[in-house]
């Protein structure tokens, strides 16, 4: 994956759809972009995984059911806070497993608000990628210089890195970082990501690691609507302060 941005809370704050609309949703033909993808996450000394479905439309849609495979049921989306055509369905905490995601093809039910109907499929295989820990955390020169640096993750695709408050709000999401790098900055700057609120001295915040993989299938065109995986590390840190 090659996209300046990944997604928010999970995962897309920036896509607000797969195409300008510059007619109405009665007189634009409905389309849609469908991704699932498995989610690793540490708790405690356990790795849980759970399933994040996502819906990009070009238009609004009336809703959006995922059929999972081996009769597993069906999931219903919901829209995405300030996306005005994209769905999503993100795991809760109680929702990670120690068994994996159901592997498969899953069945993605679009109704338009137009009264059209469509079903795009999207296959989750699980790779069980490994998650990334910290080397470094270590804050320098002054207060709003963060350098991290972490282990390498075989099969990855890259990494980003996030900022919470302890309220699980986002408050910086990094720039999409390459497979081969290990190595990121965070200044104040937005030339190292994206602030919704400046950090303060002495808070503590949630830092989260990411690596992620693509889908086979990503192109050029596609990547950041192809991912396969996501593992997560997270470290609670006190802005300015060194452990």
């Amino acid at each position: 994956m090659r996209a300046k941005w990944i997604f928010s809370g999970i995962f897309l704050p920036l896509l607000t759809g797969i195409t300008v609309v510059s007619c109405s949703d009665s007189e634009e033909k409905l389309e849609v972009l469908t991704d699932v993808y498995a989610i690793n996450k540490k708790f405690d000394s356990e790795v849980k995984s759970a399933t994040a479905y996502y819906a990009y439309a070009n238009q609004n849609v009336l809703s959006v059911t995922v059929t999972i495979p081996n009769s597993g049921g069906n999931v219903e989306l919901e829209s995405i806070p300030g996306s005005v055509y994209n769905m999503a369905k993100k795991p809760k905490e109680s929702d990670f497993k120690t068994i994996p995601p159901v592997e498969g093809s899953y069945e993605f039910t679009i109704k338009g608000m137009n009264g059209e109907t469509l079903q795009v499929p999207d296959v989750l295989k699980y790779e069980n990628l490994a998650i990334p820990q910290f080397t470094k955390i270590k804050f320098s020169g002054t207060h709003y210089i963060l350098e991290l640096e972490w282990n390498v993750i075989t099969n990855a695709d890259g990494y980003f890195v996030k900022i919470f408050d302890l309220d699980s709000k986002l408050i910086f999401n990094g720039y999409n970082i390459k497979p081969d790098a290990n190595k990121y900055i965070i200044t104040s700057s937005s030339s190292s990501g994206y602030w919704s609120e400046a950090a303060v001295d002495m808070k503590s915040y949630l830092l989260q690691l990411n690596a992620f993989a693509n889908d086979l299938e990503a192109n050029t065109s596609n990547y950041i609507y192809n991912i396969s995986e996501i593992s997560i590390s997270e470290k609670q840190i006190k802005w300015g302060v060194n452990n």
